[in-house]
């Protein structure tokens, strides 16, 4: 939970900014698992909501698709939202609002990593991924196994046609 005292500009007139550093360590954010996330975000106070806005830095764990091994993604997130003020309803488009003077960013955050988290992650470049016989993770070297030369390899019958092209 990433939560941040808003009192001072929840009760400002529009126009008004503040400032905030944010220097988080390990944390999960919703389902995901970050190892730091910090940088600076602005707010400004609008006539009806808070504006926020600023770049955070960030390393997601997630899973590699090529050899499935766990990873620190960095990520850099160019936040720009709004945040409601007390009494207004949430939504899926307003997912925040400030409460008591606190306004808890996770929400908002966990939107903004999954938008920023690849597709399809890959560990390095130069990842060599599974054996495709036996599932060896060839990152940590050869896996030994006789590979099947492309001639003896069982074919389905279905697409033996294809072979004949």
């Amino acid at each position: 939970m990433i939560r941040l005292n808003l009192t001072t500009l929840a009760h400002a007139k529009p126009g008004h900014r503040q400032t905030v550093k944010i220097k988080v360590g390990a944390a999960e954010i919703g389902e995901l698992q970050v190892a730091c996330l910090q940088g600076e975000l602005s707010f400004a106070r609008m006539a009806d909501d808070i504006f926020v806005e600023g770049t955070l830095s960030t390393e997601v764990k997630t899973t590699c698709t090529r050899c499935l091994a766990e990873f620190l993604a960095s990520l850099e997130i160019k936040l720009a939202d709004e945040i409601t003020l007390p009494g207004a309803e949430l939504t899926p488009e307003y997912p925040v609002r400030v409460e008591n003077g606190w306004v808890d960013l996770t929400p908002l955050l966990l939107q903004y990593i999954w938008l920023e988290l690849p597709s399809n992650p890959i560990c390095s470049p130069n990842c060599k991924g599974l054996c495709p016989h036996c599932g060896h993770n060839l990152n940590g070297g050869e896996c030994g196994c006789e590979e099947e030369s492309s001639e003896e390899v069982a074919i389905d019958p279905r697409w033996q046609a294809i072979r004949q092209l």
